[in-house]
């Protein structure tokens, strides 16, 4: 059977994915858009360097372009980290995208980490100190997984120059649920499971994302969902790291609220979170925010999960961080910043 472990305070979710790193025997997956120079990333590649050097096969996966724009003072630092990595026996793949219908905007923004397929992570977080400030949600799960992230792993170091020339993955699950891609071009596996999830509701829906700026057939099933009475929940960070993005989503909350839906912006620190979940138990959860550069241009991975604890649960969290929101979408008064 298998176990999950919701993790919504990222220094919960690095320590115990440094003790499963500890544990591992055989393999290590572990793909991110940024490893970022600092006290947890050398904590973690510390441990990295160690297994490869017990013999264990440890593999990780950084986008290039992450390594300078999730933090750009370290670009410089985050290379020589990784060198010294690929020294101690890691195998670093740098990803640059390669394919057809590729282009350098299509970069890598999956976050997972597979062990033995026993034990595997996925969710928000990157790695790097300043996670540790951020709100964010992350999930272990542990039991007789299979090998889908680690064909995922196969798949994305070949579609970012590294191998073979890049096909996409067939359908892959974890633990025999679906482990859904956005690969440009060629899939939008994440984007379809949202519109269904957003549309299969019968009283009740709730997405929490970083950016929020969806598409139009998106924002029409939740403006329809909302009019025929099913509640629908938005929650996203109140500010984000591209201003634009959260000033022009604040026409669509606008309209979402007049339509009846209830948006909740997350004031003070970071919201970083991407899930979505109905009351028929459906989670989507992973490294997609609800914008086209996630369902459609990046890499992406997320798993559908029918799992009622889990979306109880993550409502639980919900209400819990409304209390640090703005609410009706902006246009009422904040309450506590986080």
């Amino acid at each position: 059977m298998t176990q999950l472990q919701l993790f919504t305070q990222v220094r919960g979710y690095y320590a115990a994915l440094q003790a499963a790193l500890s544990a591992a025997r055989q393999q290590i997956h572990l793909a991110a858009y940024a490893f970022d120079d600092g006290q947890v990333a050398r904590r973690i590649g510390h441990i990295l360097a160690q297994k490869a050097a017990s013999g264990v096969a440890v593999h990780l996966m950084v986008d290039e372009a992450g390594l300078y724009l999730d933090n750009w003072r370290n670009g410089r630092s985050n290379q020589k980290l990784l060198a010294q990595l690929q020294k101690s026996g890691v195998q670093v793949d740098l990803f640059r995208p390669n394919g057809r219908r590729l282009s350098q905007f299509n970069r890598l923004h999956c976050k997972f980490c597979a062990i033995d397929d026993q034990v595997a992570f996925v969710g928000g977080s990157n790695v790097g100190d300043h996670y540790l400030q951020w709100r964010d949600t992350n999930l272990r799960l542990s039991g007789d997984l299979g090998d889908g992230f680690r064909q995922l792993y196969d798949g994305l170091r070949a579609f970012g120059g590294n191998g073979r020339f890049p096909t996409c993955p067939p359908a892959l699950t974890v633990a025999g649920m679906p482990l859904l891609l956005t690969v440009p071009g060629h899939r939008q596996d994440i984007r379809r499971a949202l519109l269904d999830l957003i549309l299969s509701a019968r009283t009740a829906v709730s997405l929490r994302s970083w950016y929020f700026l969806p598409d139009a057939e998106i924002m029409n099933a939740l403006l329809s969902q909302a009019e025929n009475g099913v509640r629908v929940t938005i929650l996203l960070s109140h500010r984000t790291r591209v201003s634009l993005i959260d000033w022009a989503n604040r026409r669509l909350c606008r309209e979402l609220t007049q339509a009846g839906a209830h948006i909740y912006r997350y004031n003070g620190r970071f919201m970083h979170a991407k899930e979505a979940w109905n009351d028929r138990g459906e989670v989507l959860l992973g490294s997609a925010n609800i914008d086209r550069w996630a369902l459609r241009t990046n890499f992406e991975c997320c798993l559908y999960l029918h799992d009622a604890a889990l979306a109880r649960q993550l409502s639980q969290e919900c209400r819990a961080d409304a209390v640090y929101c703005l609410p009706n979408g902006g246009w009422g008064t904040a309450v506590a910043a986080a």
